[in-house]
């Protein structure tokens, strides 16, 4: 959490060169002065509406795990995943780990909701975009970027969904990769440099081959009894998602810009984030942003001041607010006399 002011002066670097012309900032903040103080109610209740989703969508995805719960362990991976430059996303997990096993959630549970819920969205960042262009490309109006995103998404979406099919149907592929990660524990257990004695603790203890059976067995189970729970937690958090871009356009009072082509806009600025190699997608997701939505026909001034109401929301805010809700973890659950 300490290194989120990194990510903080990228942010804010990378708005200030995406506009081109610093002048563009002064019409920002004019604008913004503009807004009533009332309009930023929306505004807030979109970021709580986020928030209440994305804590949904965790809860359906790890039995055992009030939403509650879940809002709190999210947020916290997420200013983990947005706050540390390097290696943020494997923090944010290991902190999501922690969590849930405070709460008495076993791991085969914690791996399959980890794995729910890195598939479930990678299914919609793709497949949104896809869906969408799909008839345009067939119909050739389609810009090239939009043709990459189906040209893309398309066969990853049907791989992707060849390899669950064979991975839930049968064991073999979950065998197969235990066997390789039997492997690596014979190499890593051969190797002086594993030092830190509680490391080679938890490697020593790990049994991949019965482990990723459970771990099958469980996600199969949770499948069976919560698909339906899940996907609608999951299409929540992509409306939610959404709204956020759609009440900032209009809070910031934006000309000309319909909702089927801000659903576009928020489609493929969500594959940009998803592609971008820093967490958070920081600096390209607001460059992409600020193109796609003056792509679509939207000034210079009202693409920018959309784009920073917009990131605030994703962004900024889920760094503040997770980085409060692990303090709270802390000096609650962890400090508590059952704990």
């Amino acid at each position: 959490m300490r290194r989120a002011a990194v990510p903080i002066l990228i942010f804010l670097v990378a708005i200030t060169f995406a506009v081109f012309r610093r002048e563009v900032l002064g019409d920002i903040w004019l604008r913004l002065n503009e807004v009533p103080r009332v309009a930023l109610l929306p505004l807030a209740l979109a970021g709580m509406g986020m928030v209440f989703a994305r804590g949904m969508f965790l809860a359906a995805c790890s039995p055992g795990v009030s939403v509650r719960q879940a809002m709190m362990a999210d947020q916290s991976a997420l200013a983990a995943g947005y706050g540390i430059i390097i290696g943020g996303g494997v923090v944010g997990t290991g902190m999501r780990i922690h969590m849930f096993n405070s709460w008495g959630i076993g791991h085969p549970t914690i791996a399959s909701s980890i794995i729910a819920t890195a598939v479930m969205p990678s299914f919609t960042t793709w497949g949104l975009p896809s869906a969408l262009l799909i008839g345009p490309v067939v119909r050739g109006t389609a810009t090239f970027e939009e043709q990459l995103a189906v040209v893309v998404g398309v066969p990853l979406i049907i791989v992707s969904l060849v390899f669950w099919w064979l991975a839930l149907r049968t064991p073999y592929v979950f065998t197969a990769v235990a066997r390789v990660t039997a492997q690596c524990r014979v190499f890593l257990l051969g190797k002086d440099s594993l030092r830190f004695k509680r490391l080679r603790r938890i490697v020593e203890r790990a049994e991949p081959v019965s482990f990723s059976i459970e771990m099958r067995k469980n996600l199969v189970q949770l499948l069976r009894d919560r698909w339906k729970v899940i996907f609608a937690a999951s299409f929540g958090t992509l409306a939610a998602g959404f709204l956020c871009l759609w009440t900032s356009s209009v809070v910031f009072q934006v000309e000309g810009l319909t909702i089927s082509e801000a659903l576009v806009v928020f489609s493929l600025v969500r594959v940009v984030i998803a592609l971008s190699p820093i967490p958070g997608g920081v600096g390209l997701a607001e460059v992409g942003l600020i193109v796609l939505l003056e792509g679509a026909g939207v000034s210079a001034v009202d693409a920018a001041g959309t784009t920073l109401l917009y990131r605030f929301l994703t962004w900024f805010a889920p760094t503040i607010v997770g980085s409060m809700t692990w303090w709270r973890y802390n000096h609650t659950y962890l400090r508590a006399p059952d704990n």
